[in-house]
Order: C-alpha cells, then sequence, then structure tokens
C-alpha cells in the first residue's frame, strides 16, 4: 500500500503506533505470517508488518527501495515515511534552524539544531550528518534519530545540510562536511554545548564523512572531535557483498539500494579504494579519536563496520562496538514507531555518554574486548 500523498501524517501516525502495538503473533499475522529470519537471526515483528503489510506493493514493488522507480520516487517515499513515523511522542526537545536566509552567505551552514530539555554540563555538542546515502534527503530522514538520542544523551545535536548526488558527487558533500564541522566548533557554546567541546558522528554515507573529516582534521593539525559516532557506516565503497552478506539486506535497504547509492554519490570513473571517499581503507588510523561504531544485525555493511573496528583497535583507538541483531539496516528510520529501534536508540545513546566519560581526566585504556548474547564491545 502506498503512502497518501495528501497530509494526514499527524492522523496516520497515531494510528500507525496504535497498530504497531497489536502482539507480535498479531504483526507476524498480518504480514503474512511466519518470520523473517536469516542468518541466524530474525527480524523484529514490527519491522516486519511495516515492511510486508504496509510498503510491500500489489506491484511488486516495495517502499522505500530504490530498485525499479526513479530517484525522485525513492526520495518523496523517504520524505513522507519519515513525515508518517513521526517523532518520539515522549520526548520534548526545542528544534532551531541554523543558516538559510539572512545569514551571511558561505559562512553559517544550514541545518537543524536539537536542544534537550536537559543538557549535562559536561556534554559536547554533536555535529552529527543524516540518513540518506548522500542521495536521498536531508536532515528530516534523521529526526527522530537525532531527538531521541539528544534526550537520552542530553546533549545538543546538531545535523547539517549538505549537498547531495547526483547534482552534487563527492567531494561536494565532504567539503559541507568540514565546513560545517569547523564552523560548529567555533560556535558549540552558541549552539548549546556549555562544555564547548564538540563530537561528530553519521549515519550510513554520513558516518563515511565524519571520519574522513576526523582524519583530515589531524592531518591538518587541527583540534579534533572529542569522540566519533559512526552508525551503520558505509566507509568502504568498494567493499563487495558475499552472497551470505547480500542476504543480510532486506529492508529498507538491501545490498542493490547500497549499490544503486553509491553509484549516484560516486558518480562514474570515481576510484572507490580512494581513501577520502572511502575512509575505512585510510592507512593509518593512529590518533583517532574515541569511537562508538554501531550495526545491525540484518546489515549488509555489518562486516565492513566489524573490519573498521579491529582496524581501530589495532592503531590503539579506545573503541566500542554494537551491533543489534533484530534490526535491518536503516533502523533509524523508525525510533519513533518501533520499539526495538527505540531501544537501541536509547542503548547508542548511554554507550556514547559512557564513552565520552570515560576519556576525561585519566589516561587512554588499552580497548578491552567483551561479547554477550545481545551486543558485542571492543
Amino acid at each position: 500500500m502506498r503512502l497518501p500523498a495528501f497530509d494526514t501524517r499527524f492522523l496516520n501516525t497515531w494510528l500507525l503506533k496504535r497498530a504497531l502495538s497489536l502482539p507480535a503473533a498479531v504483526l507476524r499475522f498480518v504480514s503474512g505470517g511466519g518470520v523473517v529470519h536469516v542468518a541466524g537471526r530474525t527480524l523484529d515483528p514490527q519491522i516486519q508488518c511495516l515492511w510486508r503489510a504496509l510498503y510491500s506493493q500489489a506491484s511488486g514493488r516495495t517502499g522505500l527501495s530504490l530498485t525499479a522507480k526513479s530517484l525522485e520516487t525513492a526520495r518523496q517515499e523517504w520524505q513522507e515515511a519519515a513525515a508518517l513515523f513521526g517523532l518520539p511522542s515522549d520526548i520534548r526537545v526545542r528544534f532551531e534552524s541554523i543558516g538559510g536566509e539572512g545569514a551571511a552567505a558561505g559562512t553559517i551552514p544550514r541545518g537543524l539544531l536539537i536542544r534537550p530539555a536537559r543538557v549535562s554540563e559536561d556534554a559536547p555538542l554533536l555535529v552529527f550528518f543524516h540518513q540518506g546515502g548522500g542521495v536521498l534527503g536531508g536532515p528530516d530522514l534523521s529526526r527522530a534519530f537525532a531527538v531521541r538520542l539528544a534526550h537520552q544523551a542530553r546533549c545538543p545535536v546538531f545535523l547539517p545540510e549538505y549537498r547531495l548526488a547526483p547534482v552534487y558527487r563527492f567531494p561536494a558533500a565532504l567539503d559541507d562536511a568540514r565546513a560545517a564541522f569547523d564552523w560548529a566548533q567555533a560556535n558549540a557554546a552558541r549552539l548549546g554545548a556549555p562544555s564547548g567541546r564538540v563530537a561528530i558522528g553519521g549515519i550510513l554515507t554520513g558516518a563515511g564523512l565524519a571520519l574522513r573529516v576526523s582524519l583530515d582534521l589531524r592531518r591538518d593539525f587541527k583540534p579534533s572531535p572529542v569522540a566519533q559516532l559512526l552508525v551503520t557506516p558505509l566507509a568502504d565503497l568498494s567493499d563487495t557483498h558475499s552472497p551470505a552478506n547480500a542476504a543480510l539486506g532486506l529492508w529498507p535497504l538491501s545490498s542493490a539500494d547500497i549499490d544503486l547509492l553509491i553509484g549516484h554519490y560516486a558518480g562514474g570513473g570515481a576510484s572507490l579504494t580512494d581513501p577520502r571517499l572511502s575512509p575505512a581503507l585510510e592507512p593509518l588510523l593512529v590518533g583517532q579519536p574515541r569511537t562508538f561504531v554501531v550495526s545491525a544485525g540484518l546489515d549488509p555493511l555489518a562486516d565492513q563496520a566489524e573490519t573498521l573496528v579491529q582496524r581501530l583497535i589495532a592503531a590503539r583507538v579506545p573503541t566500542v562496538y554494537r551491533r543489534y541483531d533484530t534490526l535491518p539496516l536503516g533502523f533509524d528510520l523508525f525510533a519513533a514507531v518501533v520499539d526495538a529501534a527505540a531501544e537501541a536508540t536509547d542503548d547508542i545513546a548511554d554507550t556514547w555518554v559512557e564513552l565520552l566519560r570515560s576519556g576525561q581526566g585519566e589516561p587512554e585504556a588499552e580497548p578491552e574486548a567483551e561479547t554477550d548474547s545481545a551486543t558485542a564491545v571492543a
């Protein structure tokens, strides 16, 4: 069923949240019955219901997928989905538009600042590059995730805009990301961080931008972010997906969708092994800030996230890794409507705060590795 073109997003959001509160057995029944089980991991029933009952169309096309449709149609679907899923109903934050008309041209980046009701005195400003693969849309795609993260971590979050492919191919997004971080670092207190400290992060290609900016700051002998948060990072665009990994790519983003995003973002003729485009291939990762890497269980990019974690640990970078086994790549889009996505976001925020505070007033410790039934930590 396609999302409605008319503006009923508030009513639809309420109805959707009520429907998803039904028992898991009912949700699986209305989505065709059975469970989605791949490589020993079972897809969350609420996401299975969204996928099979709401976004699987009679024509055989799948909502939010990029395959078999125009880029403009895919963009519209992602924007409509972000509006439909809404924001967490139990959280109050303040939104502030940054830049735009009236700002000095080229000096203030455009973006969305999210200020939680309570900000910890030691909290840094988090400059966070949004979902969408550098192609699908702007900060609205990450609003729900960023609202929950800002509230739970008690830190302001700045979602900068950056130019999108294919009209503006790489390195346009990287240039915008660096400019946004430099400006935010110079204005951290004004943007709501009493500590004046700044961290960096992003989702998918946005995580790759964050990693690249961190690497470039160290190369340029500039102050580094205090930490970086890399959520389902697409940081090695040359990574070839094995059949086993490709099977993990379900919905809303499959392996085929990732390949299409890479084609738009990099453009023809680009070397995907260039560390500027694929920062996970940077020869030296020594000196990177404390890093938190997140992947999903049903995520064709999880292997490259884990490879990055191993390289960071080998470079003696304090690193934490979490994998959420019932969630798919793109789970952040559902942070306001899917219980498991909301719980994962809260856990990401709590772990992020622990990582930040572990680096204050004490020497760098060698990272330790441990695992449990739900997560892996390095």
